[in-house]
């Protein structure tokens, strides 16, 4: 028997900061990816890969972006209790700010 890598949290409403998102919160933990599925529409991405950067999370982690419209994302779910800030990068040429957090679905 093969042990799913996926964990969902049904009616979550993530706040990101001018909209707020109600769903179901995916966290793929073989893929590192976590988005919020919504009934209308196209899943909404959460998690970002830093691949490029030669970056991968820790298992049971991924990395958040904290700009755009992500911009504060991280501090918010972690206040929700749905994330675990672990680290915190600096990546790229505009030296922007991303996080590794732990999911807590």
């Amino acid at each position: 028997m093969v042990e799913s890598t996926t964990t969902v949290r049904h009616g979550v409403t993530v706040d990101f900061g001018s909209i707020e998102l109600t769903g179901t919160l995916v966290h793929d933990n073989e893929n590192r990816l976590l988005e919020l599925e919504i009934d209308k529409g196209p899943a909404e991405p959460i998690s970002i890969s830093l691949q490029g950067y030669g970056l991968t999370p820790e298992p049971g982690n991924v990395f958040i972006k904290d700009w755009s419209e992500h911009c504060g994302l991280t501090a918010r779910l972690a206040k929700t209790g749905l994330v675990t800030h672990v680290r915190t990068l600096t990546i790229g040429p505009f030296l922007t700010t991303a996080y590794e957090v732990q999911v807590s679905l």
